[in-house]
């Protein structure tokens, strides 16, 4: 049971780590939200500074595109244009060729006034002829004339995507009733190309480019992977916002797209770049950040194992030694390297064995002392009372002539007196403090005759090897002789057996007597519990207190009221000692 609980504590080290642990934890936990605000702020400004680039470069491609409608509109009413478109052929060749030369100075001027004009040219049906800039060539597309308008009219911007070209054009009339043949059609493409350069300068090289209108005609630079349709799919999405910024993803891969839709013209400019590309200095000092966090983990898990086992060692080395003194030996010392606090437990703890030692020794050496002491008080405390009425009895004999008796008497007194006389060991075999018990026994027998009777039991003889201190057994049946028989005048009985339980020996002496008290019980118990110094030293309250000088506190003395009405007395004597068990 204690090595399971040993097992499942909550050890030094454990608390330690968890106390670390729960200080830097919170830290990074804030440095983490910090760090993800961080993340969205600087998408957030990267976004913003798209949009701000979007909106600049689509208000200045919106003003030239307005520049060139305006001029655009400007040829609708010419002069010589509607000569040619509606009275031709009532020209002279001569007139017909300079109406011509005169359209194509203008044309020439109109493209030479925005370099975002790749081609312009009129088609003239009642001629024939396309119209440009320093030339003209014979045929007009009649049939693509008619479905150019036809787009025109299904649209309200002015610009047409048409057979892959971004064209600015216009018919006359333009009624939206009328079937007929347009009378001419201005047509001005616009350079995708040109549009295609001024945005590469607008843009970062990790940013891409792509403008495009409702039905997704697109120009882009496509050098970053084609998302035309992501960012179609959000601007039908979002179809009543001009202007919108948002992240989108494309095989596995996330971008940040700003883009603006220009209300005129119906056509949308957005900037879209890898949000890796962008991020791509966040995202290296992210993974410093990480591995600065593993880092600090493992420096707090050896910092903390180190101030671990600078706590655990020297507390196992006072462990050990408290152990030590636990099972008696109070010779070991501890020492301690380190001048810390350890030292000073340390020092402290040589000083406390060191008095601790010196106590045991005094308070050993004061109960030997007593004990020999009160032994001896014991040995020359000869009752005057029981020694006359012992030669009383011997007078009778003699007088009697009983001389058997009286040498047998004469032996039990010899044997009586010269074992409480001699000085001995201390210590000596149960079995011949039962031998001397039983000549005390046998003197008092002669002494009462048949008024009482006393039983002993034999003490088992591998018991009998067991060393007791002397005058153990006696003072007891003494005891019961004085204050409890000898007032009997007849039928008095003292019942001495013995039986073993749980490596104790169990003596036991109980009697019949009339004069024990319920008061007298009580305070010979509290006598006992007590076990105090101060107490008388004579009797069976010596006895009590010399067998747990000898065997410990397991051992020793109860008084009770026994079965036979008198006082009854237990004596425990273990057949180990504690320290043994």
């Amino acid at each position: 049971m204690t090595m399971r609980l040993q097992k499942n504590r909550f050890t030094i080290y454990p608390k330690l780590l968890l106390g670390f642990l729960i200080a830097i934890l919170p830290v990074y936990m804030l440095g983490i939200f910090l760090n993800h605000q961080v993340a969205n702020s600087l998408r957030e400004q990267i976004l913003q500074s798209m949009q701000s680039n979007v909106k600049f470069y689509l208000s200045s491609l919106e003003n030239e595109i307005s520049k060139i409608d305006k001029f655009k509109r400007s040829l609708v009413v010419d002069e010589d244009l509607m000569t040619l478109g509606t009275i031709a052929p009532a020209l002279s060749e001569n007139e017909l060729r300079e109406t011509i030369l005169r359209l194509e100075r203008k044309l020439t001027l109109l493209k030479d006034s925005s370099s975002y004009i790749a081609e312009v040219s009129f088609h003239i049906p009642l001629i024939n002829k396309k119209i440009k800039p320093g030339t003209y060539v014979d045929g007009v597309p009649i049939d693509s004339l008619n479905q150019i308008r036809t787009k025109m009219q299904q649209q309200l911007s002015p610009l047409l995507w048409w057979d892959n070209k971004l064209l600015l054009s216009s018919y006359y009339p333009e009624s939206a009733f009328s079937n007929r043949v347009p009378v001419f059609l201005i047509e001005i493409e616009i350079d995708q190309n040109m549009i295609l350069k001024d945005l590469r300068n607008m843009v970062d090289q990790g940013e891409a480019i792509i403008f495009f209108n409702k039905d997704n005609k697109y120009i882009s630079n496509n050098r970053l992977g084609d998302v035309s349709d992501e960012i179609h799919s959000l601007v039908t999405q979002k179809n009543s916002s001009s202007n919108d910024r948002a992240i989108i993803e494309n095989n596995g891969k996330r971008y940040l797209v700003s883009l603006q839709r220009s209300p005129n013209y119906d056509f949308t400019l957005a900037i879209y770049t890898p949000e890796s590309v962008i991020m791509r200095d966040f995202d290296k000092f992210n993974i410093l950040f990480w591995v600065l966090f593993v880092l600090s983990i493992l420096v707090t898990v050896m910092f903390s194992y180190w101030i671990f086992k600078t706590i655990r060692n020297p507390l196992r080395n006072m462990l050990i030694a408290f152990r030590k003194v636990e099972q008696g030996d109070l010779s070991i010392r501890t020492s301690q390297v380190s001048n810390d606090e350890f030292l000073d437990l340390s020092d402290q703890f040589n000083k406390m064995v060191n008095q601790l030692q010196s106590l045991i020794q005094e308070v050993y050496e004061q109960q030997i002392r007593t004990q020999q002491s009160e032994l001896k008080q014991l040995q020359s405390q000869i009752n005057p009372h029981f020694l006359y009425n012992s030669f009383f009895i011997l007078h009778q004999l003699i007088e009697f002539e009983d001389m058997d008796n009286a040498r047998k008497f004469i032996g039990y007194l010899g044997n009586y007196f010269q074992f409480i006389t001699r000085d001995a060991k201390s210590e000596l075999p149960l079995s011949q403090e039962v031998k001397h018990s039983e000549a005390y026994v046998n003197i008092q027998s002669m002494r009462f005759g048949d008024r009482i009777r006393v039983n002993f039991e034999p003490i088992p003889e591998q018991y009998g090897l067991v060393h007791v201190p002397r005058l153990i057994l006696q003072p007891i049946i003494e005891n019961a002789f004085e204050y409890g028989l000898e007032s009997k005048p007849s039928e008095g009985v003292l019942h001495i057996t013995n039986f073993t339980r749980d490596h104790l020996l169990y003596i036991r002496f109980e009697d019949n007597g009339t004069l024990l008290t319920e008061e007298k019980l009580e305070h010979l118990s509290d006598m006992f519990r007590m076990n105090s110094v101060g107490l008388e030293i004579t009797g069976i309250l010596n006895v009590h207190r010399r067998l747990q000088i000898k065997f410990g506190r397991s051992a020793g003395l109860e008084v009770y009221r026994s079965d036979l009405g008198g006082l009854g007395v237990m004596m425990k004597i273990p057949l180990m000692k504690e320290d043994e068990t």
